[in-house]
């Protein structure tokens, strides 16, 4: 049993390193060529060599709620580019109003397809929110899981941008 996960998992590193998907986000006009390498483990965006973190939450998320503002707060402050994953959305009017509803100001994701693949490329997402950071050169730098404080994500992003 054990050799038929590891077996499925390989696989599924296989399929994912040979992936690039092309994500537009809801409030620019601006396409994020994602390239996984299951080999390295590295999520890179094609053209953009800096550090970024992925910020994966769902609308009825309340933790992700008092998350938010805090990332918008960053992402002025620090220069920083975080983009926004929003699971569970079906439509583009839904994700425009959860947006809206949560005066989310950084770049957002919500198309499944995009979900899907950035999770997993992720290590797999369980639950939210999350905040995923990657270096200049795409490797997972740190995971947070559930309410991370202001300071601990000013912390991280200071010593990315200084590495």
């Amino acid at each position: 049993m054990v050799v038929f996960k590891s077996f499925y998992f390989f696989l599924a590193l296989i399929l994912l390193s040979a992936c690039n998907n092309d994500f537009k986000t809801l409030n620019s006009n601006v396409n994020y060529a994602f390239e996984y390498d299951g080999f390295k483990k590295t999520l890179n965006i094609k053209d953009f060599n800096a550090p970024y973190a992925l910020f994966f939450f769902t609308q009825d998320c309340g933790v992700c709620e008092i998350e938010i503002p805090i990332l918008n707060e960053l992402y002025k402050e620090r220069n920083f580019h975080f983009i926004a994953v929003l699971n569970g959305t079906k439509t583009l009017q839904e994700a425009q109003k959860i947006a809206k509803d949560k005066n989310l100001q950084l770049l957002l994701l919500y198309e499944l397809k995009a979900s899907d693949f950035l999770s997993k490329a992720s290590g797999g997402i369980f639950g939210v929110p999350v905040i995923v950071f990657y270096d200049e050169n795409g490797n997972l730098n740190e995971k947070f899981i559930g309410l991370t404080p202001k300071n601990i994500l000013e912390n991280k992003i200071k010593s990315l941008q200084n590495l």
